[in-house]
């Protein structure tokens, strides 16, 4: 990994999963008013509203869950790096999060799509890939192999 692959610092990282995740809590705001407010139920549900279908509160019950197990994951890795644990521990710990919050972050944004017809522009995370910090969370629980490349958090 090199400095176009990961962010600059622990610090970094967890200050990107941050603004992430806030973009999560955003679209699930936005989403959940649009449905209340304009959504049209599906033609052959015999409902009223969307807000109504079993359906759609199903989707925004899995969303909400979703986004708050990645709030979970991002304040226990923001405490592992304050508390200046073992280094390797901070990078699972932010990778953790980082795949959470970015399966949240997509599953809202689908979700968005879905229930609205509307997309929201989301920034690449190419920088970043998501299938590497499974990897690498992994090999370190399974085999114990150090995250290659990390920096200290201390």
């Amino acid at each position: 990994m090199n400095a176009l692959t990961q962010p600059d610092s622990p610090q970094a990282a967890l200050a990107a999963n941050g603004e992430q995740l806030q973009r999560a809590r955003d679209l699930l705001q936005r989403t959940l008013e649009f449905v209340r407010q304009q959504a049209r139920p599906w033609s052959g549900s015999g409902l009223s509203k969307a807000s109504d279908d079993p359906y759609v509160i199903s989707r925004f019950g899995d969303l909400q869950i979703r986004i708050e197990v990645a709030a979970a994951l991002h304040e226990r890795a923001r405490q592992r790096l304050q508390q200046d644990q073992d280094p390797a521990e901070v990078a699972v710990a932010l990778a953790e999060a980082a795949i959470a919050v970015g399966e949240a972050l997509l599953a809202t944004g689908n979700a968005e799509f879905e229930l609205t017809g509307q997309r929201s522009p989301q920034p690449q995370a190419l920088h970043d890939p998501l299938r590497w910090k499974y990897q690498l969370v992994g090999n370190y629980r399974l085999n114990g192999a150090l995250p290659q490349g990390f920096r200290s958090a201390v």
